[in-house]
């Protein structure tokens, strides 16, 4: 791989996948076990945390960022007291470097920076130790930017920024002459900063051109390429079978023996029998090629279930949270009592790493494809459709198909809000009337069109509820169908509003905390849904939804990733049915893609909705109300 001067490029991809360890090979500060890396000359590297002793003051940090220009400075100063035709050289060119470098306007970017990133009130005397975590954040960001280096390399510096300071370094970034790296989770600013998009994936890096929506459209017409690859292959086999079943037995169908040469015709019965033989192994062998090399089925659509009806079975799940895909495997009435040798009528080949078309890489789910049933009522998955995309991989690589965009089309670009978007904050008139969403209804977001307000039904109801100093909410009702995103800063109550409305609730309620626990000694099938009885069953569900591979079923949950674990979480969720969601944060330690999956499944939701969330990009495209949380109150 490589960067060109004057690019933007940002780095995405899973948890652990080595993210931070590229940025780190880019940036010099760790070798490789082989291979070669070529670093520029004037790189500024922002790590997550402030490598700094906890005794240095904020003035200290500057000149630690600045070394290089003040060095320059220093070297120029003496330069100038002695200046000979011997050192003019040096000095036009120590000069010309430090011009470039902008060395005169050093203190004037550390102040802008300090401005900007919200650090305006602390002291150049203030001892580190004495800053909050997130404002050594910050100063270790402003330290970086102020030096000015050609290369940028930065990993997670949107964390701890408000929107504002957020608006001002994207601007920032854009206007940087030089190169910029950037590690994100964030959507909005990917979407604004990124000219390129590095995804790190399986210890591989692919390359997308376009930026971050250049990088969905692609996700999104690999999804499309693989779910018609799929296709193709069930109907091969499917014919195959058919063929080796009917077509292969008939020789001259429909010839009739005459009496003049029913000689011949008895004659030619050996040769006739040995035809239909090769025929029919021909057949079986070209099935069984196509058995042993599978294209996997894609892995259905996220989806949340909330239709109000009593919680299914482990079978309903299952048939829900398969894809309606064709099944070349079962068994057609009208076929012969006689079976073509391979799998049994409703068996699936064990699928091998896809080689085929439209399969680049080993999908996330290698589980194979298995008859297709009518989903349960009010349970039909959406439908796939081919996306268009707007913008091509710049660099022809083919990018995975695991887990591509939901639905396989294209998202529209972040810095388009969905229609209808409820824009602002909806306060309370006051603290003693009832925030009821149930008038909300009819603003924008259309979920109450053609509503029967009969069925509707109160979910949870607080009134006058306190925990401690923490939270106090006079009034707040939720009814069926209602959406509400709980908006407000670190410490406002919003994650002690969601496990209040938790234990108020009632109904069936789904509650996904910010902080998941499972007993470590538990495998990931078993803590998937260890009170039910067969394991098969349970193996079948988690890969449906396309969050696991087989070999990570019977991974300890104790070793798996905080991103993992949140996926286990969310698998959880998935598996059941409930009135009332509950989520705090839901698109934490996710990648992209399954946050802008997550997304699509929260839009098609139709169950109670309440959302906790800081995703800028869930933000501008969530359709319902907003509060916003001050103090452990509604304001």
């Amino acid at each position: 791989m490589s960067v060109k001067p004057g690019e933007r490029v940002g780095i995405v991809g899973e948890n652990g996948s080595g993210k931070s360890t590229l940025l780190r090979l880019l940036a010099g500060a760790e070798r490789p076990d082989d291979g070669e890396v070529t670093l520029a000359d004037d790189t500024g590297y922002l790590r997550q945390t402030l490598d700094l002793p906890p005794g240095h003051t904020v003035q200290q940090a500057v000149d630690a960022a600045l070394a290089g220009l003040r060095a320059m400075e220093r070297r120029i100063r003496e330069l100038e007291s002695a200046l000979t035709d011997d050192v003019m050289a040096e000095y036009g060119e120590l000069l010309t470097a430090y011009e470039l470098r902008g060395g005169y306007e050093a203190d004037a970017r550390v102040d802008k920076a300090f401005h900007g990133l919200g650090l305006s009130h602390v002291g150049r005397d203030r001892p580190l130790s004495s800053l909050s975590g997130g404002e050594r954040a910050r100063l270790g960001l402003a330290c970086v930017l102020a030096a000015a280096p050609r290369a940028l390399l930065l990993d997670e510096p949107t964390n701890h920024l408000d929107e504002s300071a957020l608006t001002w370094l994207e601007a920032r970034l854009r206007e940087h002459r030089g190169t910029v790296v950037v590690v994100s989770h964030d959507r909005v600013f990917l979407d604004r900063v990124a000219t390129a998009v590095l995804e790190v994936e399986h210890g591989a890096i692919t390359r997308f051109g376009g930026g971050y929506t250049g990088f969905l459209a692609a996700k999104a017409a690999a999804r499309a390429r693989w779910e018609q690859s799929y296709a193709a292959w069930c109907e091969e086999v499917r014919q195959v079978r058919d063929y080796a079943a009917t077509t292969a037995h008939r020789v001259a169908a429909g010839r009739q023996m005459r009496d003049n040469n029913k000689m011949a015709y008895d004659r030619n019965a050996g040769r006739v029998q040995s035809s239909v033989a090769s025929r029919v192994r021909n057949a079986h062998e070209r099935l069984r090629r196509l058995e042993a090399d599978p294209v996997p089925r894609p892995p259905a659509p996220l989806r949340f279930h909330g239709t109000f009806t009593p919680t299914p079975t482990l079978p309903d799940l299952l048939n829900t949270t398969t894809p309606t895909f064709p099944d070349p495997l079962e068994t057609d009435e009208t076929s012969p009592s006689t079976p073509a040798p391979g799998p049994a009528p409703n068996a699936a080949p064990e699928p091998t790493p896809g080689r085929r078309p439209g399969t680049q890489r080993t999908p996330d789910t290698t589980h194979e494809p298995t008859p297709s049933h009518a989903p349960a009522s009010g349970h039909a998955p959406a439908p796939s459709h081919a996306p268009t995309p707007s913008r091509a991989s710049a660099s022809g690589h083919e990018p995975a198909p695991s887990r591509a965009s939901a639905l396989g089309q294209a998202p529209a670009p972040i810095h388009e809000p969905a229609t209808g978007h409820v824009a602002g904050v909806r306060c309370a008139p006051d603290a003693g009337r009832e925030l009821g969403l149930r008038h909300q209804h009819a603003v924008g977001h259309g979920y109450a069109a053609g509503h029967n307000r009969a069925q509707a039904r109160v979910l949870v109801e607080l009134r006058d509820v306190r925990v401690g100093d923490r939270l106090h909410v006079p009034s707040l009702t939720i009814e069926a169908g209602d959406r509400l995103l709980v908006r407000g800063a670190n410490g406002a109550g919003k994650s002690t509003l969601l496990q209040t409305l938790a234990e108020h609730a009632r109904v069936r309620v789904g509650h996904l905390p910010q902080e998941v626990t499972f007993d470590p000694d538990l495998t990931v099938l078993d803590a998937y849904g260890h009170d039910h009885s067969y394991a098969d069953e349970r193996r079948a569900a988690l890969l449906s939804t396309g969050l696991f591979k087989p070999q990570a079923l019977d991974r300890k949950v104790g070793t798996l990733s905080v991103g993992q674990q949140r996926r286990l979480a969310l698998a959880r969720l998935l598996a059941q049915e409930y009135d009332l969601l509950l989520l705090d944060e839901p698109t934490n330690h996710l990648s992209l893609v399954l946050a802008e999956e997550i997304e699509q499944a929260l839009d098609d939701y139709r169950g109670g909705l309440v959302v906790v969330s800081h995703d800028r990009a869930l933000i501008r495209r969530f359709r319902g109300t907003e509060i916003t949380l001050a103090g452990g109150r509604i304001c």
